[in-house]
Protein backbone atom coordinates (compact mmCIF):
# COMPACT_ATOMS: atom_id res chain seq x y z
CA UNK A 1 0.00 0.00 0.00
CA UNK A 2 2.84 2.88 -1.68
CA UNK A 3 1.42 0.49 1.30
CA UNK A 4 4.85 -1.70 0.29
CA UNK A 5 8.22 -1.12 2.40
CA UNK A 6 10.15 -3.85 0.55
CA UNK A 7 13.65 -4.72 1.75
CA UNK A 8 16.18 -6.94 -0.68
CA UNK A 9 17.55 -9.90 0.47
CA UNK A 10 20.29 -11.29 -1.50
CA UNK A 11 21.60 -13.99 0.30
CA UNK A 12 19.20 -15.45 2.90
CA UNK A 13 20.65 -18.28 5.11
CA UNK A 14 19.53 -21.47 4.58
CA UNK A 15 17.07 -21.45 7.75
CA UNK A 16 15.49 -18.59 6.49
CA UNK A 17 14.56 -20.31 2.86
CA UNK A 18 13.61 -23.92 4.06
CA UNK A 19 11.80 -22.24 7.50
CA UNK A 20 13.83 -25.14 9.23
CA UNK A 21 13.45 -24.09 13.34
CA UNK A 22 16.51 -23.50 15.67
CA UNK A 23 17.24 -26.89 17.74
CA UNK A 24 16.57 -24.69 20.74
CA UNK A 25 13.27 -24.43 19.06
CA UNK A 26 11.15 -27.26 17.76
CA UNK A 27 8.20 -25.70 17.06
CA UNK A 28 6.54 -26.05 13.50
CA UNK A 29 7.14 -23.20 11.92
CA UNK A 30 5.44 -20.41 9.57
CA UNK A 31 7.84 -18.44 6.90
CA UNK A 32 6.03 -15.24 6.11
CA UNK A 33 7.12 -13.27 3.10
CA UNK A 34 6.59 -9.56 3.75
CA UNK A 35 7.69 -6.41 3.84
CA UNK A 36 9.28 -5.85 7.18
CA UNK A 37 7.30 -2.75 8.71
CA UNK A 38 7.49 -2.15 12.38
CA UNK A 39 4.06 -3.91 13.23
CA UNK A 40 4.81 -7.24 12.27
CA UNK A 41 6.39 -8.21 15.74
CA UNK A 42 3.26 -7.36 17.26
CA UNK A 43 1.11 -9.63 15.05
CA UNK A 44 3.11 -12.37 15.79
CA UNK A 45 3.15 -11.57 19.21
CA UNK A 46 -0.53 -11.52 18.90
CA UNK A 47 -0.91 -14.61 17.00
CA UNK A 48 1.62 -16.55 19.35
CA UNK A 49 -0.83 -15.61 21.94
CA UNK A 50 -3.48 -17.66 20.24
CA UNK A 51 -1.00 -19.86 19.23
CA UNK A 52 2.32 -20.60 21.06
CA UNK A 53 3.02 -23.75 19.73
CA UNK A 54 3.77 -22.12 16.20
CA UNK A 55 6.77 -20.22 15.33
CA UNK A 56 6.58 -17.17 12.48
CA UNK A 57 9.24 -16.19 10.89
CA UNK A 58 9.11 -12.28 9.17
CA UNK A 59 11.08 -13.45 5.90
CA UNK A 60 12.10 -9.90 4.38
CA UNK A 61 10.29 -9.61 1.31
CA UNK A 62 12.37 -8.80 -2.10
CA UNK A 63 10.08 -9.12 -5.15
CA UNK A 64 8.28 -12.25 -7.19
CA UNK A 65 11.23 -12.76 -8.76
CA UNK A 66 12.95 -13.88 -5.30
CA UNK A 67 9.68 -16.36 -4.55
CA UNK A 68 9.74 -17.47 -8.09
CA UNK A 69 13.48 -18.56 -7.57
CA UNK A 70 12.86 -20.48 -4.17
CA UNK A 71 9.33 -22.33 -5.63
CA UNK A 72 11.74 -23.26 -8.00
CA UNK A 73 14.44 -24.55 -5.66
CA UNK A 74 11.67 -26.09 -3.91
CA UNK A 75 11.96 -24.34 -0.87
CA UNK A 76 8.55 -22.56 -0.91
CA UNK A 77 7.29 -19.75 1.91
CA UNK A 78 4.63 -20.80 3.69
CA UNK A 79 2.90 -17.58 3.47
CA UNK A 80 3.70 -14.30 1.10
CA UNK A 81 2.64 -11.31 -0.01
CA UNK A 82 1.75 -10.18 -3.27
CA UNK A 83 1.30 -6.69 -3.72
CA UNK A 84 -0.31 -5.66 -7.35
CA UNK A 85 -3.14 -7.10 -9.05
CA UNK A 86 -0.96 -8.08 -11.82
CA UNK A 87 1.35 -9.84 -9.78
CA UNK A 88 -1.34 -12.11 -8.68
CA UNK A 89 -2.34 -12.96 -12.61
CA UNK A 90 1.08 -13.77 -12.67
CA UNK A 91 1.91 -16.34 -10.55
CA UNK A 92 -1.79 -17.36 -10.95
CA UNK A 93 -0.46 -17.81 -14.78
CA UNK A 94 1.95 -19.46 -13.53
CA UNK A 95 -0.19 -22.53 -11.91
CA UNK A 96 1.77 -21.82 -8.27
CA UNK A 97 -0.80 -20.54 -5.91
CA UNK A 98 -3.01 -22.81 -3.92
CA UNK A 99 -6.81 -22.03 -4.83
CA UNK A 100 -7.98 -21.23 -1.38
CA UNK A 101 -11.91 -22.08 -2.57
CA UNK A 102 -11.36 -25.68 -0.62
CA UNK A 103 -10.42 -24.51 2.37
CA UNK A 104 -13.02 -21.39 2.56
CA UNK A 105 -15.58 -23.87 2.35
CA UNK A 106 -13.87 -26.48 4.82
CA UNK A 107 -13.26 -23.68 7.73
CA UNK A 108 -16.54 -21.45 6.65
CA UNK A 109 -14.95 -18.05 5.59
CA UNK A 110 -16.94 -15.57 4.97
CA UNK A 111 -15.81 -14.33 1.73
CA UNK A 112 -18.91 -11.24 1.60
CA UNK A 113 -16.61 -9.69 4.93
CA UNK A 114 -14.43 -7.92 2.52
CA UNK A 115 -14.57 -4.56 1.04
CA UNK A 116 -15.78 -5.36 -2.54
CA UNK A 117 -13.31 -3.27 -3.97
CA UNK A 118 -10.85 -5.93 -3.36
CA UNK A 119 -12.09 -8.47 -5.59
CA UNK A 120 -9.43 -7.43 -8.02
CA UNK A 121 -6.63 -8.89 -5.86
CA UNK A 122 -8.85 -11.86 -3.96
CA UNK A 123 -10.16 -13.31 -7.00
CA UNK A 124 -8.56 -14.80 -10.37
CA UNK A 125 -9.67 -12.61 -12.90
CA UNK A 126 -11.32 -10.12 -10.40
CA UNK A 127 -14.21 -12.60 -10.66
CA UNK A 128 -15.74 -13.32 -7.76
CA UNK A 129 -18.24 -15.57 -8.76
CA UNK A 130 -16.07 -17.91 -11.22
CA UNK A 131 -12.07 -16.80 -10.43
CA UNK A 132 -10.49 -18.81 -7.90
CA UNK A 133 -9.44 -17.66 -4.31
CA UNK A 134 -5.91 -16.62 -4.91
CA UNK A 135 -5.29 -15.34 -1.17
CA UNK A 136 -6.65 -12.91 1.70
CA UNK A 137 -5.80 -9.11 2.44
CA UNK A 138 -5.64 -7.87 5.59
CA UNK A 139 -5.57 -4.10 5.15
CA UNK A 140 -5.80 -1.89 2.13
CA UNK A 141 -5.53 2.15 2.17
CA UNK A 142 -7.49 5.15 0.00
CA UNK A 143 -5.46 8.07 -0.81
CA UNK A 144 -6.93 11.10 0.79
CA UNK A 145 -5.66 14.97 1.36
CA UNK A 146 -3.59 15.24 4.95
CA UNK A 147 -3.70 19.11 5.74
CA UNK A 148 -1.49 21.02 8.05
CA UNK A 149 -3.84 22.52 10.55
CA UNK A 150 -1.90 25.71 12.20
CA UNK A 151 -0.57 26.33 8.99
CA UNK A 152 -4.32 26.50 7.39
CA UNK A 153 -4.79 28.55 10.27
CA UNK A 154 -2.33 30.59 9.87
CA UNK A 155 -2.77 31.72 6.35
CA UNK A 156 -6.34 32.18 6.27
CA UNK A 157 -7.33 29.54 4.52
CA UNK A 158 -10.49 27.48 5.44
CA UNK A 159 -10.39 23.77 5.99
CA UNK A 160 -11.34 21.23 3.22
CA UNK A 161 -15.31 20.65 4.84
CA UNK A 162 -15.60 18.35 1.08
CA UNK A 163 -14.05 17.26 -1.40
CA UNK A 164 -12.06 20.08 -3.11
CA UNK A 165 -11.95 20.77 -6.95
CA UNK A 166 -8.51 21.11 -8.32
CA UNK A 167 -9.11 24.66 -8.92
CA UNK A 168 -9.90 24.69 -5.00
CA UNK A 169 -7.05 22.63 -4.25
CA UNK A 170 -4.32 24.92 -6.15
CA UNK A 171 -6.13 28.55 -5.32
CA UNK A 172 -5.28 26.78 -1.64
CA UNK A 173 -2.13 25.75 -2.51
CA UNK A 174 -1.16 28.87 -3.78
CA UNK A 175 -2.23 30.69 -0.49
CA UNK A 176 -0.59 28.15 1.62
CA UNK A 177 3.10 28.48 -0.42
CA UNK A 178 5.27 31.08 1.75
CA UNK A 179 8.37 32.71 -0.18
CA UNK A 180 11.26 34.76 1.42
CA UNK A 181 13.91 36.85 -0.46
CA UNK A 182 13.62 34.63 -3.36
CA UNK A 183 13.41 31.36 -1.98
CA UNK A 184 10.60 29.64 -0.74
CA UNK A 185 10.46 28.04 2.30
CA UNK A 186 7.41 26.74 2.73
CA UNK A 187 5.17 24.69 0.35
CA UNK A 188 1.79 24.27 -0.52
CA UNK A 189 2.11 20.73 -1.02
CA UNK A 190 4.15 17.92 -2.05
CA UNK A 191 4.10 16.68 -5.42
CA UNK A 192 2.02 13.40 -5.75
CA UNK A 193 4.60 10.63 -7.08
CA UNK A 194 3.72 10.00 -10.45
CA UNK A 195 1.93 6.35 -9.82
CA UNK A 196 -0.47 8.75 -8.94
CA UNK A 197 -1.56 10.43 -12.12
CA UNK A 198 -3.61 7.10 -12.73
CA UNK A 199 -6.05 8.04 -10.20
CA UNK A 200 -5.85 11.48 -11.48
CA UNK A 201 -6.80 10.39 -15.10
CA UNK A 202 -10.06 8.56 -14.08
CA UNK A 203 -11.05 11.74 -12.36
CA UNK A 204 -10.73 12.90 -15.99
CA UNK A 205 -13.15 10.38 -17.00
CA UNK A 206 -10.38 8.44 -19.19
CA UNK A 207 -9.11 5.03 -18.21
CA UNK A 208 -4.77 4.17 -18.66
CA UNK A 209 -6.33 1.27 -20.96
CA UNK A 210 -8.73 0.25 -23.22
CA UNK A 211 -11.50 -2.01 -21.35
CA UNK A 212 -9.54 -4.93 -22.50
CA UNK A 213 -5.47 -3.68 -21.80
CA UNK A 214 -4.89 -3.78 -25.77
CA UNK A 215 -4.26 -0.10 -25.89
CA UNK A 216 -2.29 2.11 -23.90
CA UNK A 217 -4.92 5.71 -23.76
CA UNK A 218 -2.70 8.47 -22.23
CA UNK A 219 -2.47 10.09 -26.21
CA UNK A 220 -6.14 11.61 -25.59
CA UNK A 221 -6.58 15.11 -24.54
CA UNK A 222 -8.35 14.18 -21.06
CA UNK A 223 -4.73 12.41 -20.50
CA UNK A 224 -2.58 15.62 -21.59
CA UNK A 225 -5.10 17.25 -19.00
CA UNK A 226 -3.86 14.99 -16.39
CA UNK A 227 -0.26 15.68 -17.17
CA UNK A 228 -0.54 19.48 -17.19
CA UNK A 229 -2.48 19.49 -14.11
CA UNK A 230 0.59 17.38 -12.25
CA UNK A 231 2.89 19.49 -13.79
CA UNK A 232 1.87 22.69 -13.10
CA UNK A 233 1.93 21.84 -9.22
CA UNK A 234 5.49 22.04 -9.70
CA UNK A 235 6.18 23.92 -13.15
CA UNK A 236 3.50 27.02 -13.33
CA UNK A 237 1.87 27.18 -10.18
CA UNK A 238 5.60 26.65 -8.12
CA UNK A 239 2.98 25.22 -5.15
CA UNK A 240 5.37 22.16 -4.74
CA UNK A 241 9.18 21.30 -4.78
CA UNK A 242 11.48 20.87 -7.42
CA UNK A 243 13.30 17.52 -6.58
CA UNK A 244 16.72 19.27 -5.84
CA UNK A 245 14.33 21.82 -3.72
CA UNK A 246 13.16 18.32 -1.95
CA UNK A 247 16.26 17.83 -0.91
CA UNK A 248 17.13 21.00 0.01
CA UNK A 249 14.39 21.20 2.30
CA UNK A 250 16.27 18.65 4.34
CA UNK A 251 12.67 15.93 5.12
CA UNK A 252 12.81 14.10 8.38
CA UNK A 253 13.78 10.81 8.23
CA UNK A 254 11.05 7.80 8.42
CA UNK A 255 9.55 5.93 5.31
CA UNK A 256 8.14 8.17 3.15
CA UNK A 257 10.61 9.83 1.20
CA UNK A 258 9.57 13.21 0.25
CA UNK A 259 6.35 12.92 1.49
CA UNK A 260 7.52 13.74 4.82
CA UNK A 261 8.57 17.26 3.89
CA UNK A 262 4.45 17.28 5.29
CA UNK A 263 5.86 15.66 8.81
CA UNK A 264 8.90 18.35 8.75
CA UNK A 265 6.34 21.05 8.37
CA UNK A 266 7.83 22.51 5.08
CA UNK A 267 4.40 21.32 3.34
CA UNK A 268 1.13 22.09 4.05
CA UNK A 269 -0.42 19.18 2.47
CA UNK A 270 0.38 15.91 1.04
CA UNK A 271 -1.96 13.24 -1.22
CA UNK A 272 -1.04 9.72 0.59
CA UNK A 273 -2.66 6.56 2.66
CA UNK A 274 -3.51 6.13 5.81
CA UNK A 275 -0.56 4.16 6.35
CA UNK A 276 1.68 7.25 7.04
CA UNK A 277 0.07 8.10 10.21
CA UNK A 278 2.54 5.74 12.04
CA UNK A 279 5.09 8.50 10.56
CA UNK A 280 2.45 11.41 11.60
CA UNK A 281 2.12 10.53 15.22
CA UNK A 282 5.90 10.02 15.87
CA UNK A 283 5.26 13.91 15.97
CA UNK A 284 3.50 14.49 18.97
CA UNK A 285 2.53 18.51 17.89
CA UNK A 286 1.94 18.10 14.66
CA UNK A 287 -1.69 19.36 14.01
CA UNK A 288 -3.04 17.11 10.76
CA UNK A 289 -6.31 16.28 9.38
CA UNK A 290 -7.66 14.85 6.42
CA UNK A 291 -10.31 15.24 3.76
CA UNK A 292 -11.56 13.51 0.50
CA UNK A 293 -9.06 13.58 -2.06
CA UNK A 294 -9.31 16.80 -4.60
CA UNK A 295 -10.97 15.67 -8.27
CA UNK A 296 -11.15 16.89 -11.43
CA UNK A 297 -14.79 16.33 -13.43
CA UNK A 298 -15.67 13.34 -11.62
CA UNK A 299 -14.40 12.25 -8.23
CA UNK A 300 -12.54 8.81 -8.12
CA UNK A 301 -10.22 7.51 -5.80
CA UNK A 302 -7.16 4.58 -5.97
CA UNK A 303 -7.10 1.54 -3.51
CA UNK A 304 -4.15 -0.02 -2.31
CA UNK A 305 -3.80 -3.23 -0.97
CA UNK A 306 -1.94 -6.60 -1.57
CA UNK A 307 -2.78 -9.81 -0.83
CA UNK A 308 -1.20 -13.38 1.29
CA UNK A 309 -0.89 -16.25 -0.46
CA UNK A 310 0.11 -20.18 0.27
CA UNK A 311 2.36 -21.82 -2.75
CA UNK A 312 0.44 -24.73 -3.99
CA UNK A 313 4.23 -26.60 -3.39
CA UNK A 314 3.67 -25.61 0.23
CA UNK A 315 4.26 -28.96 2.59
CA UNK A 316 2.57 -27.20 5.68
CA UNK A 317 -0.61 -26.26 3.93
CA UNK A 318 -2.50 -26.64 7.42
CA UNK A 319 -0.11 -24.85 9.37
CA UNK A 320 -0.14 -21.64 6.55
CA UNK A 321 -3.46 -21.54 6.21
CA UNK A 322 -4.22 -21.30 10.24
CA UNK A 323 -1.74 -18.50 9.96
CA UNK A 324 -3.97 -16.82 6.84
CA UNK A 325 -7.25 -17.05 9.27
CA UNK A 326 -5.12 -15.43 12.40
CA UNK A 327 -4.90 -12.42 9.78
CA UNK A 328 -8.65 -12.06 9.28
CA UNK A 329 -9.58 -12.29 12.90
CA UNK A 330 -10.71 -9.51 15.25
CA UNK A 331 -7.48 -9.26 17.36
CA UNK A 332 -5.32 -8.68 14.19
CA UNK A 333 -7.95 -6.57 12.28
CA UNK A 334 -8.38 -3.95 15.11
CA UNK A 335 -4.14 -4.03 15.52
CA UNK A 336 -4.15 -2.92 12.00
CA UNK A 337 -6.85 -0.46 12.57
CA UNK A 338 -4.60 0.91 16.04
CA UNK A 339 -1.55 0.74 14.30
CA UNK A 340 -2.38 2.70 11.24
CA UNK A 341 -1.03 0.66 8.64
CA UNK A 342 -3.50 0.90 6.63
CA UNK A 343 -7.76 0.26 7.22
CA UNK A 344 -8.80 -3.45 8.11
CA UNK A 345 -9.69 -5.33 4.83
CA UNK A 346 -12.91 -6.56 6.41
CA UNK A 347 -15.44 -3.89 5.85
CA UNK A 348 -17.38 -4.65 9.10
CA UNK A 349 -13.75 -3.72 11.52
CA UNK A 350 -13.40 -0.10 9.74
CA UNK A 351 -16.96 0.76 10.89
CA UNK A 352 -16.39 0.26 15.05
CA UNK A 353 -15.87 2.98 17.17
CA UNK A 354 -12.75 2.03 18.21
CA UNK A 355 -11.67 2.68 14.33
CA UNK A 356 -13.92 6.07 13.60
CA UNK A 357 -12.48 7.57 17.32
CA UNK A 358 -9.35 5.26 18.92
CA UNK A 359 -9.21 6.82 21.95
CA UNK A 360 -5.57 6.39 22.06
CA UNK A 361 -5.60 9.30 19.33
CA UNK A 362 -8.40 11.59 19.99
CA UNK A 363 -7.70 14.10 17.65
CA UNK A 364 -8.07 11.88 14.78
CA UNK A 365 -11.66 12.97 14.59
CA UNK A 366 -12.36 12.13 11.05
CA UNK A 367 -11.63 8.52 9.71
CA UNK A 368 -14.87 8.34 8.90
CA UNK A 369 -13.24 9.86 5.60
CA UNK A 370 -11.37 6.94 4.56
CA UNK A 371 -15.14 4.91 4.72
CA UNK A 372 -16.58 7.54 2.55
CA UNK A 373 -13.65 7.44 0.04
CA UNK A 374 -13.95 4.02 -0.58
CA UNK A 375 -16.89 4.40 -2.60
CA UNK A 376 -15.19 6.54 -5.38
CA UNK A 377 -12.33 4.13 -4.81
CA UNK A 378 -10.49 1.81 -7.31
CA UNK A 379 -7.52 -0.53 -7.88
CA UNK A 380 -5.16 -0.13 -10.44
CA UNK A 381 -6.09 -0.75 -13.99
CA UNK A 382 -3.71 -4.01 -15.12
CA UNK A 383 -2.94 -4.48 -18.88
CA UNK A 384 -2.64 -8.48 -19.59
CA UNK A 385 -0.11 -7.32 -22.38
CA UNK A 386 2.76 -5.00 -20.51
CA UNK A 387 4.61 -6.23 -17.32
CA UNK A 388 3.79 -3.24 -14.77
CA UNK A 389 7.25 -2.66 -13.98
CA UNK A 390 8.33 -1.95 -17.86
CA UNK A 391 4.76 0.15 -17.60
CA UNK A 392 6.10 2.14 -14.17
CA UNK A 393 9.70 2.68 -15.81
CA UNK A 394 8.61 4.16 -18.75
CA UNK A 395 6.78 6.40 -17.30
CA UNK A 396 9.11 7.72 -14.68
CA UNK A 397 11.61 7.97 -17.10
CA UNK A 398 9.19 10.02 -19.34
CA UNK A 399 7.98 12.49 -16.37
CA UNK A 400 12.21 12.78 -15.41
CA UNK A 401 12.03 14.41 -19.07
CA UNK A 402 9.66 16.98 -18.15
CA UNK A 403 11.50 18.15 -15.07
CA UNK A 404 14.77 18.10 -17.38
CA UNK A 405 12.81 20.42 -19.51
CA UNK A 406 13.51 18.34 -22.12
CA UNK A 407 9.56 17.64 -23.36
CA UNK A 408 6.22 19.03 -21.96
CA UNK A 409 3.63 17.04 -19.95
CA UNK A 410 1.35 16.59 -23.02
CA UNK A 411 4.35 14.79 -24.98
CA UNK A 412 4.96 13.08 -22.28
CA UNK A 413 2.06 11.52 -22.03
CA UNK A 414 2.44 10.84 -25.73
CA UNK A 415 5.46 9.02 -25.40
CA UNK A 416 3.98 6.81 -22.90
CA UNK A 417 1.43 6.04 -24.84
CA UNK A 418 3.69 5.15 -27.87
CA UNK A 419 6.29 3.17 -25.87
CA UNK A 420 3.77 0.79 -23.95
CA UNK A 421 1.63 0.25 -26.86
CA UNK A 422 4.24 -0.92 -28.92
CA UNK A 423 5.22 -2.94 -25.87
CA UNK A 424 1.59 -4.55 -25.56
CA UNK A 425 1.55 -4.79 -29.83
CA UNK A 426 4.81 -6.99 -29.34
CA UNK A 427 3.60 -9.22 -26.62
CA UNK A 428 0.15 -9.84 -28.24
CA UNK A 429 2.46 -10.88 -31.41
CA UNK A 430 4.10 -13.27 -29.14
CA UNK A 431 2.58 -13.67 -26.07
CA UNK A 432 5.14 -16.12 -24.50
CA UNK A 433 7.29 -12.80 -24.11
CA UNK A 434 5.36 -12.07 -21.16
CA UNK A 435 7.25 -14.50 -19.63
Amino acid sequence: MPITRRTAVLGAPLLALTGCSRESDSRPTVRWVVDPSAVRPEQIRVFNRRYPNIRVINDPDAGPQRILTQLAGGVPPEVFAIYSPQSVAMFARKDVLEDLRPWVARYGIDMNAFWPQLDGFIYEGGDRHRGAINGFPDNCGVYVLFYNKRMFREAGVEEPKDAWTWEQFIDAARRLTIRRNGRTVQFGVVLPPSYLLEMFLWQMGQTWYSPDGTRCMLDTPEAHRTFEFWASLRQEHRVAPSASEEQGLAALGGWGGAQNLFKAEKAAMVITGRWLIIEWRQKKDLQWDIAPVPYGSERRGMLESKIYAIPRSCRKKELAFTFLRHLLSADNQMLVADYGDGQPSIERYCRTPQFLLNPAYPTERRNRVYIEEMRYARIKQQSPWVQQLDVDTIRDAECDRIWQGEITPTQAANNIARRINAIIRRNRANPNLMD
